[in-house]
C-alpha cells in the first residue's frame, strides 16, 4: 500500500541523495541523455528546493513529500504553488531506487498528492512538465488523468505567473524539450 507524507527539514539531504546521486538519477536528467539539464550538487539543489518545502510553514507554496510503499520509503513527490496563478500546482516526483520503477508506484503516489493537494490547498489545476525523452514518465502520468497539451506556449502562460516566465517558463529541459502535461478538476 502506497502512503505520502509531508518530508521535514531533517529529510532534506537524503532527499537530495534520491534525486540526485541514486540510480534513478540519470532517468531524468544528466549526461549522456539529458545535458540540458545537468544533476546538480548539494548547494544548486538547495536554492532550488528551498527550506519552505520541508515546513510546515511554507506548505501554501509547496511541500517536499516522502513516498511509502508498506512503511518503507522509495521516494520523493513535490507540489509548487508559489510561482502560479491561483488555484494551481505544479508537481514533480522521483524514486530512489530503479527497483521500485515500473511497479505502478509513481502513478498511485501521483493520484495521492493530487487528491491531498485538491482538498488540503484548494487547488484544481495541476501540471507536470518532464523531459519530452521520458516516454515512461509521460505513460505514467497520462495513466493518473494528466493530459498531455501540443500548445506548450499557451499552457504555460495560462499557469505561470507573468512574474516567473523567464525564470520557470522553459522547464528543466529548455522549451523545446519539455513535455506539458496538464490536469484540471
Amino acid at each position: 500500500m502506497i502512503n505520502i507524507r509531508h518530508a521535514n527539514i531533517s529529510e532534506k539531504e537524503k532527499t537530495y541523495r534520491w534525486l540526485c546521486l541514486s540510480d534513478t538519477a540519470n532517468l531524468h536528467m544528466g549526461i549522456p541523455d539529458y545535458p540540458e539539464s545537468p544533476i546538480p550538487d548539494w548547494v544548486q539543489f538547495q536554492n532550488e528546493f528551498e527550506d519552505f518545502y520541508y515546513l510546515e510553514s511554507g506548505r501554501q507554496k509547496g511541500s517536499m513529500m516522502i513516498i511509502e510503499s508498506d512503511k518503507e520509503e522509495i521516494g520523493c513527490l513535490c507540489y509548487a504553488c508559489f510561482h502560479l496563478r491561483p488555484d494551481s500546482a505544479e508537481l514533480d516526483i522521483w524514486l530512489k531506487e530503479k527497483r521500485y520503477c515500473g511497479k505502478g508506484f509513481g502513478p498511485q503516489a501521483l493520484h495521492l498528492l493530487v487528491q491531498y493537494v485538491a482538498e488540503k490547498q484548494n487547488v484544481k489545476k495541476f501540471i507536470i512538465r518532464p523531459s519530452e525523452k521520458n516516454i515512461r514518465a509521460i505513460a505514467a502520468y497520462e495513466k493518473v488523468g494528466f493530459i498531455r497539451t501540443r500548445n506548450k506556449e499557451n499552457t504555460i502562460r495560462k499557469y505561470l505567473k507573468h512574474t516567473y516566465l523567464k525564470k520557470h517558463g522553459a522547464g528543466d529541459y529548455g522549451f523545446r524539450n519539455t513535455a506539458v502535461l496538464i490536469m484540471e478538476k
